[in-house]
């Protein structure tokens, strides 16, 4: 075969090649191209129904909107009266159970466990529904313990750490004890007394009171604690008495190295034996301190619990009398909305009882 002819067959080849891939290229591109649009053409139609699901549902609400609107204008009537009869038994149940008055104290129980206090408390608290042994105990008479309608003592609860309570544990079941967030104070104390007559609270405050400081096993609490205090107070005054003659020795033995040394210019040589000269003035202030917390703490509490804050009232009223009427007219106006639905539509609910019924016989 001639050398032109040969060199005419591989340009052909090569042109043959060239225009394969070029072909190739085309078609990706136009699949892109494809998959691109597809993907448009189903964004745009998920679009469109967002838009009609949209549009379905503002004219469905407002619909509704429009019919429970008529209804309630055609049933005025029946939720009306079904209101005012809620309203009458609100008012009724406000009188029946009169309405009792909050108050509230805090305190400190000192080197006592509040633990202690609060459950002798709370068992005085048991016996508001005994009114003989109630006055007996709190010192009151029949009448005023009739007043009292509850007696309680909680714990504080510590969440920052910062040794006050952040929230007050009344049921007793906020506290949990693998919740190392939230710490019970050991001190604090936090009583509730509900009154239906306000002016027995002098006289159920003191009876209160006395019935902790009454307590035999607070009583020993209290003294022992005290006691201890007031030794290590004694024991604090004899270590700082110490520590100031060590200190004054030690300091007499500056003075005399410095004016041995450092006045007349001569060397001192130091014995290797010789114990080493600190002052312990830091001791005697560390140990000063402590002695002032004991003494501040026996002379501020002076008895089981030292009150912070007396009893001072909550709001008027515990349940005042709008919260009756809200509650049983709200309940009575949706039994009435209820009633006036099932006497509009008795009709054809009673048809689709009847098909019911006999589906279920067939």
């Amino acid at each position: 075969m001639r050398p032109e002819n040969i060199k005419i067959i591989s340009m052909n080849e090569s042109n043959i090649k060239q225009n394969q891939q070029y072909t190739e290229k085309s078609k990706e591109e136009i699949d892109i191209l494809e998959v691109g649009s597809q993907a448009w053409g189903a964004f745009k139609k998920f679009l469109i129904g967002i838009k009609d699901l949209l549009l379905f549902s503002i004219i469905l609400l407002k619909d509704i909107t429009i019919s429970v609107i008529i209804f309630l204008i055609r049933k005025w009537l029946w939720i009306t009266a079904f209101t005012m009869v809620g309203l009458i038994f609100g008012f009724s149940f406000y009188n029946a159970i009169r309405p009792s008055y909050l108050f509230i104290s805090e305190g400190e129980t000192g080197g006592i466990d509040n633990s202690v206090v609060i459950d002798h408390v709370n068992r005085l608290g048991q016996l508001t529904g005994d009114t003989l042994l109630l006055a007996n105990y709190l010192n009151l008479t029949i009448d005023q313990a009739k007043e009292i309608r509850s007696i309680k003592a909680c714990y504080g609860i510590d969440e920052t750490g910062d040794g006050k309570p952040n929230f007050i544990d009344i049921t007793g079941k906020k506290y949990k004890h693998k919740d190392s967030t939230k710490i019970r104070l050991s001190s604090f104390v936090h009583f509730r007394v509900s009154l239906y007559d306000r002016n027995v609270l002098p006289a159920v405050r003191e009876g209160l009171f006395n019935y902790i400081k009454s307590n035999i096993y607070i009583q020993d609490l209290y003294r022992i604690d005290r006691k201890q205090r007031e030794d290590m107070i004694t024991s604090l005054d004899k270590e700082i008495l110490r520590l100031n003659k060590i200190d004054s020795v030690q300091q007499a033995r500056i003075r005399n190295k410095d004016e041995f040394g450092t006045d007349k210019g001569q060397v001192i040589f130091l014995n290797n034996n010789e114990p080493e000269i600190r002052l312990l003035y830091t001791d005697i202030l560390s140990l000063f301190n402590q002695r002032q917390e004991l003494q501040k703490h026996i002379d501020l509490i002076r008895e089981p619990v030292l009150i912070v804050h007396n009893f001072i009232p909550v709001n008027q009223k515990e349940k005042p009398l709008i919260w009756f009427l809200i509650r049983f007219g709200g309940i009575m106006a949706i039994i009435g909305i209820v009633c006036a639905m099932i006497w509009q539509y008795h009709k054809r609910i009673w048809a689709l009882i009847q098909e019911d019924s006999k589906k279920y016989k067939s």
